[in-house]
């Protein structure tokens, strides 16, 4: 179904469409949908606005020109501005289910030998204790392909909002793309600001099949009140397998709430809550909005990042002093009001925060979110839940 309505003088479209077959296959008759709303971002006359034939016609590329992109997915200082919780903490705080039913924020939850800022603690080991450890060590480049027949296939999706290409390859193909990437324009391994969404494979989405199932298996879900095992095997949880390269990464759009677990590399994160709906080119990935939109938007004030952080300590308060149910009630509430502007793009950078191997980010139901992965060899495993009062 495709609306349209008048928005700021221009003219939107509105695009409701199933999440994808796995949320279908895996949740059963469980109806999630997803909202897309975009526009056409503006274009910059620098490397990352060039057409993409000229790049592919140029034997020389923009790094070797000494140009650089606006934003840097290699860079290891993107700002985190969502809150932080140990593993620990997360448990100690909620109990031993974790997160509640409906958290109406984003959150970031990070293992106990790592601090709020992501500095490794117990003398410098690089060696994280996480739970997932033995599920990290199934998925690294060298042993993934091993847990699969030699001739497993893998569906590719596009990166665009609607993911409206599919491509049936071997997994040992796909793994090849992901390192050698771009290769002959100059950037192995990376997926360039100005790559159609719709030319850029993706593995992510497309892993419901009972190969898949029985090796997720091996993934720990999170601790969340509504990831028990139990619910995992009412199919009420779903789990979905992904691959990346640098710069790699699915465009905005919008589904219920869940969890997303870095296994090896690491991933950056955008998200705005359902009333700002970011403006953003449907026909490209999420790269390109961070070239071309994301350096036009104001920085967080000290202001905005108090209030982020006072908002889960008041809803942790109130959480020790009231029920579950109602909790989850107002929950609904919080989301609703979340932000007491109108629908439409904010002026202001979104909630944003790099997950480190290890680590984990929520998403709360609804919310507007973008990824892109900073690494070669991006891993990652999403939880999607069925969150209810």
């Amino acid at each position: 179904m495709v609306t349209t309505l008048p928005h700021h003088g221009k003219t939107l479209k509105h695009v409701l469409i199933p999440i994808s077959s796995i949320m279908q296959s895996a949740l059963g008759t469980a109806s999630i949908l997803i909202f897309l709303l975009h526009t056409t971002a503006a274009h910059d006359e620098n490397c990352s606005s060039r057409s993409r034939d000229a790049i592919d016609n140029d034997s020389i590329s923009c790094a070797s020109r000494g140009i650089k992109w606006k934003w840097d997915p290699t860079s290891t200082s993107h700002p985190c501005n969502i809150h932080r919780i140990s593993d620990s903490d997360l448990l100690r705080f909620y109990g031993p289910l974790g997160l509640p039913n409906l958290y109406p924020y984003p959150l970031v939850i990070y293992p106990d030998d790592v601090d709020s800022n992501n500095n490794e603690t117990g003398g410098g080991s690089k060696s994280r204790t996480r739970h997932n450890a033995f599920f990290a060590n199934l998925t690294t480049i060298d042993n993934l392909s091993k847990q699969f027949s030699s001739d497993f296939n893998v569906t590719l999706t596009g990166s665009d909002s609607l993911s409206s290409h599919r491509r049936v390859v071997p997994l040992t193909q796909y793994l090849k793309e992901v390192i050698i990437g771009n290769r002959d324009i100059g950037f192995p391994g990376e997926t360039l600001p100005d790559q159609l969404g719709n030319e850029t494979w993706y593995l992510f989405g497309e892993t419901f099949t009972s190969e898949w199932a029985n090796f997720l298996q091996n993934y720990e879900l999170p601790s969340c009140h509504s990831c028990t095992p139990l619910h995992y095997q009412q199919h009420l949880v779903a789990l979905s397998f992904g691959i990346g390269n640098i710069g790699s990464g699915v465009q905005w759009h919008l589904h219920g709430p869940g969890f997303s677990e870095t296994i090896h590399g690491r991933k950056h994160w955008v998200l705005y809550p359902p009333k700002l709906r970011p403006e953003y080119d449907l026909n490209y990935a999420s790269r390109h909005w961070m070239e071309n939109v994301y350096p036009t938007l104001d920085d967080w004030s000290a202001l905005d990042v108090e209030k982020e952080k006072y908002s889960h300590l008041a809803y942790l308060q109130k959480w020790r002093a009231t029920t579950q149910k109602v909790m989850a009630e107002d929950a609904v509430k919080i989301a609703e009001d979340v932000n007491d502007e109108d629908n439409g793009p904010s002026n202001k950078k979104p909630w944003e925060c790099t997950i480190h191997e290890g680590e984990m980010i929520y998403f709360p139901d609804g919310w507007h979110h973008a990824t892109i992965n900073l690494e070669t060899y991006t891993v990652f495993v999403s939880s999607f839940t069925s969150e209810h009062v």
